[in-house]
C-alpha cells in the first residue's frame, strides 16, 4: 500500500507540474502579453500567477488547502525539473512523499553540483530511514556541502524570522514560529520542564496540553490580569475550557532550560570555525557556539581520546548512572534510540539494555536513551533491544524483524 501510495503521489506531481506549464505557457500570454525580452520580475511575476493558480485549482480538484497546495505546485515543480531521480525513486515506491519533501527542503538554496552531490548521498539513506532521521542527517551534510559559511546563512536567515498564522478547524489554529535553532530549543526545553513541574496525580493535563498552556499563559498573562482574570487568583481554578481544576500558569516555576551544545575545543578557542552540534537539531554557527559558551553559567568537560572520540574515564558500576556518564550518554545519543525516533535525549530515560536485575551494568556499553513510549514498550516486552557493541542497539520488533540503530555520532 505504502509502495502504491509513493507511485500515486509522484502521478500527482507530475500532473501538476504539467498543468502549471499549460497556465503559465498558454492562460498568461494574452494577460501579460510581454515582449521576447521581457525583463526578469515580469518572467517571475508570471511564474508566480501560475503557481498560484494552479494550486488554487488543485485545492479544489484534491479537497485540500491552498496553503497545501501551493507547496505540492513548488515541490511538484522542483522534482519534474531539478531532482529526477528523486522524483524516480518516489514513483519506484522506494521512499515517501515525506522523504521526498525533506529532501527538497535540504536542496534549497545549494549550487546545481553541491546539490546533485547532495541527492545521490541522500536517497539511499532516504530509503532506509524515517523522514526525521533523514532530516537530521541531511542538515548536517548540507552544512559541509554548503558554498556559503554557516554563520553568513544564519544570519540572513535570521533576518527571516517571523510568527505564521494558520487557522484550523474545530476553532483552533496553528501558531508557526521561525526563529534561530538556538532560541527554539531553550523555549522548548523550558516548556518541557515546566510542564514537568505541574505534573501530579490530580492533575489532569497531558504533557502536551501542559506545554500549550504555559506558552499561552506566559504571552497572554499581562491580559489576564487586566482582565480580572485566573492570574489574578493566586491558587484559583482556571475556568477556560478544558483547563478546569488546576493551576492556572506556571508563574511559580522559574526553569533555567538546559541545552547541550557540542563545541569543537578549536571552534571554542577561536583556531577555526567549525560548526557546533546543537542537541535534537543538528549544526550550528561557530560564531553563536562561542557566544553561548561565553555566556554559559558552567561547564561539563567530557575527556575522549583525540583520534577516536572513545571516552576515557565512565569505569561506573554502581546501578545509579553518575552525572558524568549521564552527561556523555546524553551527548552521544543525543535522541531516543528506538529506530526512527526522533525525541530529543533530554526527554528521554536511560535505559540499562540488559536489565541490572539480569547482571546488567551501569556503563557505557550497557545505558542508552528511550523516550517514555518506547521505554514502556520494552518494559513490556513488545519491543527488544540488545546492545552488541559499545553505543550500538538491536532492536527488535513484535513481529521478529531486526533494526540496528548506531548513534549519530558513529555515523557521522
Amino acid at each position: 500500500m505504502s509502495v502504491e501510495k509513493a507511485r500515486i503521489d509522484a502521478e500527482i506531481a507530475d500532473t501538476t507540474e504539467q498543468l502549471r506549464t499549460v497556465f503559465e505557457d498558454r492562460m498568461f500570454q494574452n494577460m501579460l502579453k510581454a515582449p521576447n525580452n521581457e525583463s526578469s520580475n515580469a518572467r517571475r511575476r508570471r511564474t508566480n500567477l501560475a503557481d498560484t493558480t494552479t494550486a488554487s485549482e488543485v485545492a479544489c480538484l484534491l479537497r485540500i488547502s491552498e496553503r497545501t497546495a501551493h507547496r505540492l505546485v513548488q515541490n511538484s515543480a522542483l522534482l519534474v525539473n531539478h531532482y529526477p531521480k528523486t522524483l524516480g525513486a518516489l514513483r519506484a515506491g522506494s521512499i515517501s512523499w515525506g522523504h521526498a519533501t525533506a529532501l527538497l527542503h535540504e536542496y534549497a538554496g545549494l549550487p546545481d553540483a553541491a546539490a546533485a552531490r547532495l541527492e545521490g548521498t541522500l536517497l539511499p539513506l532516504a530509503e532506509s530511514t524515517t523522514v526525521p532521521r533523514l532530516s537530521y542527517r541531511a542538515r548536517r551534510l548540507r552544512t559541509q556541502l554548503h558554498p556559503v559559511v554557516l554563520d553568513d546563512r544564519a544570519r540572513a536567515a535570521s533576518a527571516r524570522r517571523c510568527v505564521d498564522f494558520e487557522p484550523a478547524d474545530d476553532a483552533m489554529a496553528w501558531l508557526h514560529v521561525h526563529l534561530p535553532a538556538t532560541d527554539a530549543s531553550a523555549i522548548d526545553a523550558r516548556l518541557t520542564h515546566a510542564a514537568r513541574a505541574l505534573q501530579a496525580p490530580d492533575e489532569g493535563r497531558s504533557l502536551p496540553q501542559l506545554r500549550a498552556d504555559i506558552l499561552t499563559d506566559l504571552l497572554l498573562e499581562e491580559h489576564l490580569q487586566a482582565a480580572g482574570g485566573p492570574a489574578d487568583n493566586a491558587g484559583g481554578e482556571d475556568d477556560r475550557p478544558g483547563r478546569q481544576g488546576a493551576p492556572a500558569t506556571a508563574g511559580g516555576y522559574r526553569v533555567r532550560a538546559h541545552i547541550n551544545v557540542t563545541v569543537p575545543v578549536l571552534t571554542l578557542l577561536g583556531v577555526d570555525d567549525a560548526p557546533a552540534d546543537l542537541e535534537g537539531y543538528g549544526p550550528i554557527p561557530a560564531e553563536i557556539a562561542r557566544r553561548l559558551a561565553a555566556h554559559a553559567p558552567s561547564f561539563t568537560r567530557l575527556l575522549t581520546h583525540p583520534e577516536s572520540g572513545a571516552v576515557l574515564s565512565v569505569g561506573r558500576t554502581t546501578y545509579a548512572v553518575p552525572a558524568d556518564l549521564k552527561n556523555w550518554l546524553r551527548v552521544r545519543d543525543r535522541t531516543c534510540r528506538h529506530p526512527g525516533c526522533s525525541v530529543p535525549a533530554s526527554r528521554c530515560e536511560l535505559d540499562h539494555t540488559k536489565p541490572w536485575s539480569h547482571q546488567g551494568t551501569t556503563s557505557h556499553d550497557n545505558l542508552a536513551h528511550l523516550c517514555r513510549k518506547h521505554h514502556m514498550l520494552k518494559s513490556e516486552g513488545i519491543w527488544r533491544y540488545d546492545q552488541p557493541s559499545a553505543g550500538v542497539l538491536t532492536a527488535t520488533s513484535p513481529g521478529g524483524r531486526t533494526y540496528d540503530c548506531a548513534p549519530e555520532v558513529l555515523l557521522a
